[in-house]
């Protein structure tokens, strides 16, 4: 079983082990991977835009960056960032509930660390495809819960 910590830096927000376990688990399972550590750190906007200035000299808002450490013909370890502010914002945006694309940015980094891109149109299409098929699979309950009394 890969180790999995979660490092949630966002107010009144905690992302939930279990739940996230399990997507992880059906994802390398189904993909033939083996994960040994991914450190999930949630947190903001800011942060994430820092992140992408500084590593990828870029200055734009995104939900999500993946860092894979391991080299090619050894398990994923990697640590993937996700922003809640973004989150948000789409799920209102596209209208899809915010559970719904939580799982989905978590599912796309995921994808990411085992070497999933999404940089062609025919890659993204395969992306979204294998990021579908998972969605449909794993549960959205006990996913994160929401600490604002």
């Amino acid at each position: 079983m890969p180790i999995v910590t979660i490092s949630n830096n966002y107010p009144n927000f905690q992302l939930l082990s279990p739940t996230v376990e399990a997507i992880l688990q059906k994802i390398a399972t189904d993909e033939d991977s083996t994960f040994e550590k991914i450190s999930l750190i949630v947190s903001d906007d800011s942060a994430l835009n820092r992140l992408k200035k500084q590593y990828f000299d870029d200055d734009v808002l995104t939900d999500t960056i993946s860092f894979n450490f391991n080299e090619s013909d050894q398990p994923v370890e990697g640590e993937v960032y996700i922003s809640v502010d973004r989150i948000l914002e789409n799920a209102e945006q596209f209208n899809t509930g915010f559970p719904r694309e939580l799982a989905l940015v978590i599912i796309h980094s995921f994808l990411h660390l085992i070497g999933y891109e999404d940089s062609s149109p025919t890659d993204k299409q395969q992306m979204e495809r294998r990021q579908q098929h998972y969605l449909e699979q794993v549960t959205l309950k006990r996913l994160y819960r929401n600490l604002k009394n």
